[in-house]
């Protein structure tokens, strides 16, 4: 490094780790890229292929892979003895001393990694070399891809108990093989005192000043000898069988965790991730996956296959994922793939349950409490900020009962791409399947509201704000529609029940439903007594109006407000269930990190006479210093809003006795 550079360690497995065990996450982004890179027409397979101890490289037979990396990695193992790097690169240098272990992960039906090798601008767009090898969080990917944030690659060193991994790759129309690799440590000092960048390559030799060299792949030579032919044989790559793809050589693999063999590199494991996160372009036939170890038996998924495969991963840690569940969704998904379009339920995407009125609900409803599977076209639009565009745009949503469900799960999915960290519907014994073309208006649209693991859709994301006009609705239209449908097909008309509670309060209900009250034997028939001094209750100080878009908050006309401060709590009305439901509704949505709207971000309060502070997503507390105050918040969609405010005492603890207020 130059001493003008700056210094920046990695830090994008940081966006990884919290999300997902290092087999999903492995698997998610190898087979991403994988599918991203997919022939028209294709099936694309990929191999995961572990060495195990039989097949491991002896030390001699390893060292050129490794030429020149040992000085790093022992100056990384150099640093504080209390840092968890250091620590991990003290565990690579025994590992550098014993035969690699090492997997492979392997791809066809692919183009390879295309694009010219020795390009290195600030946006190679297309070029899928430079976005593997040249770029970190920068991605040539189109807007039809699963990937978008050029971080996904970090999995492979992740993976690699030495944070390195090699490449070779043929490529769609070429003849020859390409070799390359990449170490991701720390920045670090030599004994030379010279510093070096994090980012390290396996590459080919140049006799450039190290400033000038631009590191490029290794090509294999025509007569089939030669360190690319070596590596083919080495870790059995041999791809002229396979014909264009690429395969990734993790060395060292992190085949065990510390007391948590769920997380361990394993065929077990990584067959659980296969089918969790996959299942989709696997029933369609867009995807086969092969795991193979020494001593196990092999693993093939497919379509015809994955259902019997269910029986030998083990168990997943979350319920959604759970055998039972996951079985049930992967035949919704089967059922769902034989429909044709004509055998949907076609309506506008809802913004609230009450919007569904339009359907047949009592015959939906039959049709649901009969788990029978239900099948739904669900229109809106999507608007570009640049240029400004809107477009028609659906997506399609899948429902089914099930009562041997503990809770209810839905699943999204967005091209191939399962978007594992939405589940709204928990409180219907249920199961959705949401499905987004990838490339689709909507499917863009979503897929900028992902982040880089690619496990939410963030109605609040910055990229999406950026780049679409009205984008925070569209996200919650297409995460809500199952549980608006749900809560419609599980309603019932409501109806009086007279005797509901006779046996705590036995009464004369006769009185109550309209007859002429009896007299009863041995009783005398008494006039009731007559009504006392109506005293009307003093007027709330406050008062809350309806205004476009809003509700505004004042004083009431002669009162004196000033000095006083008020908690302003709101949220959309429900249908059936009070206030009391209302709130509880936003607050699952502040959960599940998809509240109906943030005060914080899209709302607009504005204020006079008074000062306020926003205590959550959906509440305020407003200060009032003047009698004519006025606060208004705005931004809500067409739905009814409910508000409440409650006066606050000096201790911060509201005081429903003194006042409240409520529209």
């Amino acid at each position: 490094m130059s001493p003008s550079q700056v210094n920046q360690d990695p830090v994008q497995g940081e966006f990884f780790t919290a999300a997902a065990d290092l087999p999903d996450r492995l698997v998610r982004e190898t087979i991403q890229n994988s599918l991203d890179a997919r022939r028209p027409g294709e099936t694309v397979k990929v191999r995961f292929a572990f060495s195990g101890a039989e097949h491991a490289l002896p030390v001699e037979k390893a060292r050129p892979y490794l030429f020149g990396l040992r000085s790093h990695i022992q100056a990384v193992a150099d640093g504080p003895a209390d840092s968890a790097e250091a620590a991990a690169m003290r565990i690579a240098l025994e590992c550098l001393d014993r035969p690699m272990t090492y997997l492979t992960v392997g791809d066809s039906g692919t183009t390879g990694l295309l694009g010219d090798v020795e390009a290195n601008t600030e946006l190679e767009a297309g070029n899928d070399f430079w976005g593997f090898f040249r770029s970190v969080g920068i991605s040539p990917k189109s807007e039809d891809s699963g990937g978008s944030w050029g971080l996904g690659k970090w999995v492979f060193p992740d993976a690699s108990s030495i944070n390195a991994y090699l490449g070779v790759t043929r490529r769609d129309g070429e003849d020859r093989d390409l070799l390359m690799g990449m170490a991701m440590l720390k920045t670090h000092h030599l004994s030379d005192e010279n510093k070096y960048p994090p980012y390290g390559y396996f590459a080919a030799g140049s006799d450039s000043d190290d400033d000038e060299w631009l590191p490029l792949p290794v090509e294999s030579s025509s007569g089939g000898d030669g360190l690319v032919a070596q590596a083919i044989r080495d870790f059995s790559l041999d791809r002229r069988l396979e014909g264009a793809g690429l395969s990734v050589v993790v060395p060292y693999p992190r085949e065990s965790a510390e007391g948590d063999d769920e997380a361990a590199l394993t065929p077990a494991t990584i067959a659980r991730a296969v089918v969790i996160q996959y299942f989709i372009p696997i029933i369609r036939g867009h995807l086969e996956v092969e795991i193979v170890k020494p001593g196990e038996r092999r693993r093939e998924i497919n379509a015809e296959t994955i259902e019997g495969e269910l029986g030998h991963i083990a168990p997943p840690r979350r319920d959604d994922n759970s055998l039972p569940a996951l079985r049930g969704a992967i035949q919704l998904a089967r059922w769902a793939d034989r429909l044709r379009d004509e055998e949907h339920i076609e309506l506008p995407a809802p913004q609230r349950s009450d919007a569904l009125d339009a359907l047949d609900l009592p015959t939906l409803r039959e049709s649901y409490d009969q788990s029978e599977r239900l099948a739904f076209r669900l229109a809106l639009n999507a608007r570009r900020r640049d240029p400004d565009t809107t477009k028609p745009v659906s997506f399609r949503l899948y429902l089914e009962r099930d009562d041997d469900l503990p809770r209810g799960h839905d699943y999204f999915v967005r091209g191939h791409l399962r978007i594992p960290g939405m589940d709204h519907i928990g409180n219907h014994k249920a199961r959705a399947l949401v499905l987004v073309e990838g490339d689709s208006e909507l499917g863009h649209l979503l897929r900028d509201a992902e982040g880089p693991a690619h496990a939410t859709w963030d109605p609040q994301a910055q990229r999406l704000k950026d780049r679409w006009i009205g984008g925070y609705d569209r996200v919650q239209r297409v995460r809500r529609a199952a549980l608006l449908i749900l809560q419609r097909l599980v309603e019932r008309p409501e109806e009086r029940q007279f005797d509901a509670l006779a046996d705590l309060f036995p009464s004369d209900l006769d009185a109550a439903r309209g007859r002429s009250r009896r007299q009863r034997s041995g009783s005398e028939q008494s006039d009731p007594p007559g009504p006392g001094p109506i005293v009307p209750p003093d007027p709330p100080p406050v008062r809350l109006s309806d205004i476009e878009g809003g509700f505004s908050f004042r004083a009431s006309p002669g009162a004196a407000a000033a000095g006083s401060t008020w908690d302003l709590r709101f949220a959309y009305d429900v249908v059936r269930g009070g206030k009391g439901r209302a709130f509880r509704q936003f607050d699952q949505g502040v959960k599940q990190k998809a509240p109906d709207f943030s005060v914080r971000n899209g709302l607009a309060v504005k204020h006079a006479g008074c000062e306020y502070e926003i205590l959550s997503h959906n509440a305020l507390r407003v200060g009032v210093f003047r009698d004519d105050f006025r606060l208004t918040v705005t931004g809500f969609d067409e739905r009814d809003v409910l508000v409440e405010a409650v006066k606050a005492l000096s201790n911060d603890s509201p005081d429903v006795d003194d006042a409240e207020a409520t529209a």
